[in-house]
């Protein structure tokens, strides 16, 4: 009978260490204003979302009247977003004017290992952009049927995302360096923090004209192509790619990789640093949309001024301040040692990522409603909201859905 008995307390000794639950955590985010803002009061009723970085699990609380969301979770390492939208009166030129504010803020990589830490994070603001905006990034390029890499069929489309009519002349785009987001960028100032000027190398495609030539109505939009072929007939395409025959540019680069598409025109391309097209990373791209301050294009990209070499950098990146951007979005490389973010919070607060390269799929902004047949995208500077992803190209093509 007493060997029943030990026997017996073995196993109950075993399951109670296999069924052992890790005990959680409590966690608190205090979420507050700008300063310029309720001289940055804490924000109520805000929507704060924390990822854990190893295991992706999500956790999603409202802030209370104090500004605090709690949370039970595990220890481990946590991103932390907040982003919400508000109506407020701003003065703009002296005039006070009522605008819709996104504000946005993230922490990165933050370890919890203790019960009861309380994290503290300041938003950033902009005012909602009421122009032009990414719709859609496809860089992972596609496989051919004898599964080879093809690269040639990316593209970029920017949408008029306004009621107004507007002009695409001078618009640039521009690739932020470096492309390896797993690791930090040297673009930062002495306190870590990312510069308020962008980084941007390869080239820089320019939309040609003195202002008023290309004119974008509103629900309306271009693509710009790598390559202006029909891809999926075209000899040298790619029976398992996309048609780009349609787009409104294309980013020839004269002696370069691709060859030049007549029946596509060529948009401007300022050469920033080296290569022989331009540098889409076929795993993720963070990318901005921006205007340059004067149509004096020679005099800004000769501005030795308008360049830096960050420490460990091996060239010179064009420097786009960040009261250029217009739009940018956080698409970086996908891969488990975690994401260091490129663009500022105010332009894009999180990141939206595809499952790799040559998968042929994109990211594609949602659409927040249907105005009298206009499609409105929704843009909160927050990717991870705005944008689907893993979708199937759809250059040109402005659905409801």
């Amino acid at each position: 009978m007493k060997k029943y008995l030990i026997f017996l307390l073995v196993i109950v000794a075993g399951c109670t260490d296999v069924y052992n639950v890790p005990s959680t955590l409590e966690l608190k985010v205090l979420v507050k204003y700008p300063v310029e803002f309720s001289e940055g009061a804490p924000i109520g009723n805000a929507t704060v979302k924390i990822t854990n970085v190893q295991t992706n699990r999500e956790y999603e609380n409202l802030t209370d009247e104090s500004g605090l969301a709690t949370f039970e979770v595990r220890g481990g390492n946590y991103d932390v977003m907040v982003s919400l939208t508000e109506e407020h009166e701003i003065e703009i030129d002296n005039y006070p004017t009522r605008k819709t504010i996104l504000f946005n803020g993230a922490l990165t990589g933050v370890v919890i290992t203790d019960s009861g830490e309380t994290l503290t994070i300041q938003t950033d603001y902009s005012i909602q952009s009421e122009g032009f905006v990414i719709k859609e990034l496809y860089v992972s390029g596609s496989r051919t049927p004898e599964e080879e890499s093809y690269g040639a069929d990316k593209f970029y489309e920017i949408y008029n995302n306004s009621a107004d009519l507007l002009y695409a002349d001078g618009l640039c785009f521009g690739i932020l360096y470096p492309n390896t987001t797993f690791r930090p960028t040297p673009y930062v100032d002495e306190n870590g923090d990312l510069l308020d000027r962008l980084p941007v190398w390869s080239f820089v495609p320019i939309v040609p004209g003195s202002g008023q030539e290309h004119p974008i109505q509103p629900g309306e939009s271009f693509v710009v192509a790598l390559s202006g072929l029909n891809h999926k007939d075209d000899p040298n395409g790619n029976p398992n790619s996309i048609d780009l025959s349609n787009a409104d540019w294309e980013l020839y680069v004269e002696d370069g990789k691709y060859v030049d598409i007549p029946s596509v025109p060529n948009i401007l391309m300022q050469r920033i640093t080296i290569g022989s097209a331009m540098s889409f990373d076929q795993r993720g791209t963070p990318s901005i949309l921006f205007r340059l301050p004067s149509d004096d294009i020679e005099s800004i990209f000769t501005n030795p001024d308008n360049y830096y070499q960050a420490p460990g950098s091996i060239f010179s990146c064009f420097m786009v301040p960040k009261s250029w951007v217009i739009d940018g979005v956080e698409n970086p490389i996908l891969d488990d040692r975690g994401v260091y973010k490129r663009l500022p919070n105010e332009i894009d607060v999180s990141y939206i990522q595809t499952r790799g390269s040559l998968e042929g799929v994109s990211i594609r902004r949602k659409v927040k409603e249907v105005i009298d047949g206009r499609v409105v995208y929704q843009d909160t500077n927050n990717s991870a909201e705005d944008f689907l992803t893993n979708q199937e190209p759809q250059p040109g093509i402005i659905s409801a859905n």
